[in-house]
C-alpha cells in the first residue's frame, strides 16, 4: 500500500509541476507550443466540480515520455542487447496503462448507455450526477480554435477510470520506481 501512495504521490505532484512548467515557462517563451495541443479535465459530483485548468499535452505526456527514456537508458551497459529490451519494456509500461485506463474509462460509459434504459430512473439520475470531462484543444497561429476530442463519461466511465488509474498507478509507475532502485550496475 505504501508503493501505490508514493506513486500516486509523485503522479499528482507531476500534475503540478505540469501546470507550472506550462504557466511560467512555456507560455511566456513559447505561445504558440503553449497551444498546439492542451489537456483541460472536470471532474463533476454532486456537491462541486473540480477543474485542471488546460495544460499543453507536450509538457504533460512529451516530457514525461522523453525523460523517462533518458532515465531508463543503460548507460553503463549500452551495448548489451537485453539491458535494452528490460529498459524498453519499462519505458512501454506506463503507456500502455495509461491507454488501458482511458479504454476502461470509455467500456464503462459505453456499458452505462447500453444498460442505461433498464435501470431504474433514480439510479441512472444518480449516475450521471458524476462526471468526468476530458477536452483536447487545438489552436495553431491563424485558424480558429478547434477541439478534436472531448470525452465526457458518467458514474461507470468514472469507475473504469479509477480501475485504470490503480493499474496506472500499481504496475505502469510503481514497477519503474521500484525495478529502477532493484537494479544494479
Amino acid at each position: 500500500m505504501k508503493r501505490i501512495s508514493v506513486t500516486a504521490t509523485i503522479v499528482l505532484l507531476w500534475l503540478i509541476v505540469a501546470l507550472a512548467l506550462d504557466r511560467l515557462v512555456l507560455s511566456r517563451y513559447c505561445l504558440e507550443c503553449a497551444n498546439v495541443l492542451a489537456l483541460e479535465l472536470k471532474l463533476k459530483l454532486p456537491a462541486a466540480e473540480v477543474t485542471y485548468p488546460p495544460v499543453s499535452l507536450l509538457v504533460l505526456v512529451i516530457l514525461p515520455i522523453v525523460g523517462l527514456a533518458l532515465v531508463l537508458v543503460p548507460w553503463r551497459q549500452l551495448h548489451s542487447g537485453s539491458a535494452w529490451q528490460q529498459a524498453f519494456s519499462r519505458w512501454c509500461q506506463p503507456w500502455f496503462w495509461l491507454g488501458v485506463t482511458i479504454i476502461l474509462c470509455v467500456v464503462g460509459e459505453s456499458l452505462f448507455l447500453v444498460i442505461k434504459e433498464h435501470l431504474p430512473k433514480a439510479i441512472a439520475e444518480l449516475a450521471e450526477e458524476f462526471a468526468i470531462t476530458g477536452t483536447v484543444s487545438v489552436a495553431v497561429k491563424g485558424y480558429k480554435e478547434t477541439t478534436p476530442l472531448a470525452l465526457t463519461a458518467s458514474l461507470a466511465g468514472l469507475l473504469g477510470l479509477a480501475i485504470g488509474a490503480y493499474f496506472f498507478l500499481t504496475r505502469g509507475m510503481s514497477d519503474i520506481f521500484s525495478s529502477r532502485r532493484e537494479r544494479s550496475y
